[in-house]
Parts: C-alpha cells; sequence; structure tokens
C-alpha cells in the first residue's frame, strides 16, 4: 500500500509541475511577443498550451546526466533570469522534473568535434522518452559545457528555445547573436 501511496504523490507532484511548466512557458513566450519578435514565438506558446502531456512512470533507471556536466547544470539554473513570474514558475517546475529526466547525447557525425558528445546532453520532458507523452511536441533541456559548438545541421521541424544562460548562437539568416 506505500508504494501506490508514494508513486500517487509522486504522479500528481509530476502532474501539477508539468502542467505548472506548461502554462509558464506560454506566459514566457506570451510576454516577449512584440514587433520586434517573429510571429513564430506566437506560434510555439499556442502549440505549448494546446499539447496534451500524458504522465509517463519515470524510468526506473534513467540515463542520468554524467558527473562532469552536473555543475554546469547547476550554474546555468542559478544565472537563469528571473525577470518575471513566468521564467521563476519555469524555474520551479524544472526544479521537481528534472532529477527525474532521461539524459541523451547527440553522437558527432564525421568531421563533428568528438569532445561534443561528452560536452553534451539533452534532457527530455516531452515526447519520445520524456517525462510526459506527446503527440504534438517534443519539449526538453539542452546543456552544454561552455566552450562547446554545436554542430551545425538542418532539419525538419523547426526548433525553438528559450535560452536560460549566456552564450552566443549562430543562424544563417542572422550570424552570431547572444539572444
Amino acid at each position: 500500500m506505500i508504494n501506490s501511496i508514494e508513486n500517487l504523490s509522486l504522479d500528481q507532484d509530476f502532474i501539477r509541475n508539468g502542467l505548472l511548466l506548461q502554462r509558464s512557458l506560454h506566459g514566457a513566450l506570451s510576454n516577449v511577443v512584440s514587433d520586434a519578435v517573429p510571429d513564430s514565438i506566437q506560434a510555439r506558446s499556442t502549440s505549448i498550451t494546446s499539447a496534451q502531456w500524458t504522465i509517463k512512470k519515470p524510468s526506473e533507471t534513467p540515463r542520468t546526466l554524467p558527473e562532469s556536466l552536473e555543475r554546469y547544470l547547476s550554474q546555468a539554473l542559478n544565472v537563469a533570469p528571473r525577470t518575471n513570474e513566468y521564467l521563476v514558475a519555469v524555474l520551479d517546475a524544472l526544479s521537481t522534473l528534472l532529477p527525474h529526466v532521461t539524459w541523451i547525447n547527440r553522437q558527432a557525425q564525421p568531421g563533428e568535434d568528438d569532445r561534443f558528445v561528452e560536452r553534451h546532453r539533452h534532457g527530455l520532458i516531452t515526447g519520445p522518452g520524456g517525462l510526459f507523452e506527446c503527440s504534438s511536441l517534443t519539449l526538453g533541456l539542452a546543456l552544454m559545457a561552455p566552450d562547446t559548438t554545436y554542430p551545425f545541421h538542418h532539419h525538419p521541424p523547426a526548433e525553438f528555445y528559450l535560452v536560460l544562460s549566456p552564450g552566443q548562437w549562430y543562424r544563417e539568416d542572422v550570424g552570431w547573436w547572444s539572444p
């Protein structure tokens, strides 16, 4: 009986924090929409709120974040902007969900820096392998150690990032910039 009560409590906590994350991301994205921000941000905000997240049992043996990257996650969360209530709520929800996230790595392709493999992980929140099943949205975290370059790549669908730590980004039509 204790296990079912513990699981129920964990499920309720997951559901509560999943909903908090969903609402907070929508609020954060809605808060930045202006004439200077592309309409695609509004579309991402709408796709987040319309997505149906179904709780999934956390993996018994999740792929954890390597010890060498743990400090970078802590540092990123510590310096993440808390400029409005939505960002604070995003970080609050993540603090409960992160211990259960499965972290995966992307393998280097021929001609790419092999160091990238050990200096980067994706943590999955929704979508295949995530904490929540969702057929319309994959949501996760990208973590990179300092001085790591993500390999140039192209693929559908378009990616969208809510940036929580300082860094330089590159896009062919923009060049290097800091979000």
